[in-house]
């Protein structure tokens, strides 16, 4: 029997760009888990990485050589994700053998109306993938049975799951990821551990579990052994995906400094995304001694009332304390922060752009304008999801149902949310031009045009805020296109300023 894992086209969204919330960067390890574990069963297992190709090339590769099982890491991106579909049913036209499986983030949050819409999708794997896709195979072989749990089917032209299977326990019984492409890669994705031990109401990393918390960490010699295999084969930057590097309580900063400790004998750099409040000041010095590089901090808002809505379970001073932490050990953290929240009021807004001066992270152009303009993205099936559409804050958009429109609460935070990410979004295609002054491949030269487009940035930001301030009802959509047109005029006009 051939086996093929798919990792399908992605078209880009004028929309959301920039936006890389519609998949945890962990998925990127789904395809590579899923066909190692099919080959060490003995199945035979090839991914097709057709990222890069059209939906038409893709087909036609399909086509041409037919596996019996087409197991397809289903990704959402956006507005483009009908295409996926389509391509899928051009090949049930033209191949009705082929049996389609879809799995990954997005088809275990919505498996449901997943086959409902679509009925060429013969199964989805609901949960992690790697133990149900290889029992999947197993009984093709012999015969499907209807129970086997974390397999969606249909029975009788309905959808039914018989139940999720439990988050795989022991991480080391996985064999290493097929990585077909290593040759082409600068920095070599790796996963030290799996899920979360928290539960923010915005995250899709409790899906694969069933909706519980369930931090899982692979033993350091697991680790370090895999990190060593690559080293040999001269690849020396590696980043960790994992959701939350370093696990809970003491038990979890004891295993990562061991962790550190292993890592600084292989020569490598990496980087890592890590809670505000999972690490100590030696602890990080310590990575940054093995060779830590690169760190995302978790940390979302400035404001109190906003970490409570996110069951963040972080404070306002933890989050600064994290900054201050990463920076006396010599990194500069990137971070991930929710500017404009569903229920956010002026005065939460006026708390995280405070928090953002006090901390000076406001201070380079390519980081200003991602923190200034992020929108909290809800995803069909997260609490947050369900929580906003139940209280009719939230419109259902996009294909499914799957993404959330926001209606917030304070027509001023609306209004501010609208105009600040059109703005951030001229700035950031700009960002993404090679002719442009403000491309951002140069930025780490220092150039001071990039030095007065954020500062600018940041100037518009204060004024739109007291704008906002002073606002008694939503503003005329006139008024409000002729001063977006003022404010890229001046960002224009300051990048092209020698």
């Amino acid at each position: 029997m051939q086996i093929i894992v798919l990792e399908h086209p992605r078209e880009g969204s004028p929309n959301h760009f920039n936006d890389i919330a519609n998949a945890p960067i962990c998925s990127c390890m789904m395809s590579g888990y899923a066909a190692a574990c099919l080959q060490k069963a003995g199945f035979e297992a090839t991914i097709v990485d057709a990222t890069h190709w059209t939906f038409a090339e893709t087909t036609k590769r399909l086509l041409d050589d037919p596996p019996d099982l087409l197991a397809v890491h289903a990704v959402y991106f956006w507005e483009k994700t009908n295409l996926l579909f389509d391509m899928l049913s051009d090949l049930k036209l033209n191949n009705r053998n082929v049996l389609i499986c879809l799995f990954g983030f997005f088809p275990t949050l919505a498996w449901r109306d997943v086959m409902e819409h679509f009925p060429n999708v013969d199964y989805v794997i609901v949960g992690e993938p790697e133990e149900t896709i290889v029992d999947l195979a197993r009984h093709m072989e012999r015969g499907l049975n209807s129970e086997l749990r974390g397999l969606a089917v249909h029975i009788h032209d309905k959808p039914v799951l018989s139940g999720i299977r439990s988050p795989i326990s022991n991480l080391d019984e996985l064999p290493r990821p097929i990585r077909p492409d290593l040759q082409n890669v600068d920095t070599v994705s790796v996963l030290a551990s799996r899920g979360c031990y928290n539960g923010c109401s915005f995250c899709l990393i409790p899906a694969l579990t069933g909706g519980k918390t369930a931090w899982r960490g692979r033993s350091v010699q697991d680790v370090a052994g895999e990190v060593s295999e690559l080293v040999h084969m001269g690849l020396t930057d590696i980043y960790f995906v994992d959701p939350n590097f370093i696990g809970p309580g003491k038990a979890g900063r004891e295993r990562t400094f061991e962790l550190a400790r292993s890592l600084s004998e292989l020569g490598i750099t990496f980087g890592m995304e890590i809670r505000a409040d999972d690490f100590t000041i030696p602890l990080i010095e310590s990575l940054v001694d093995a060779g830590l590089t690169s760190l995302l901090l978790g940390l979302e808002s400035g404001s109190h009332s906003v970490l409570t809505r996110l069951r963040k379970n972080t404070s306002v001073t933890q989050n600064a304390a994290a900054v201050e932490m990463v920076r006396k050990a010599g990194l500069e953290p990137e971070l991930g922060f929710i500017m404009f929240e569903l229920e956010s009021t002026l005065d939460d807004i006026i708390d995280n752009f405070q928090f953002l001066k006090d901390n000076q992270v406001l201070d380079r152009l390519s980081r200003t304008v991602n923190i200034l303009s992020h929108q909290q993205i809800l995803l069909k099936g997260t609490s947050g999801y369900e929580r906003a559409l139940a209280q009719g804050k939230l419109i259902p958009r996009g294909l499914l149902g799957f993404e959330g429109g926001l209606v917030y609460d304070d027509h001023c935070v609306a209004w501010l949310s609208g105009i600040v990410k059109s703005i951030c979004q001229f700035v950031l295609q700009e960002m993404d031009k090679p002719q442009s002054p403000i491309y951002w491949e140069r930025e780490p030269e220092g150039r001071a045009i990039f030095r007065r487009v954020n500062d600018r940035l940041v100037e518009i930001f204060e004024q739109l805020l007291k704008m906002g301030m002073n606002m008694t009802k939503g503003p005329d959509p006139a008024w409000t296109e002729s001063l977006l047109r003022e404010f890229v005029g001046d960002i224009q006009a300051l990048s092209h300023k020698t």
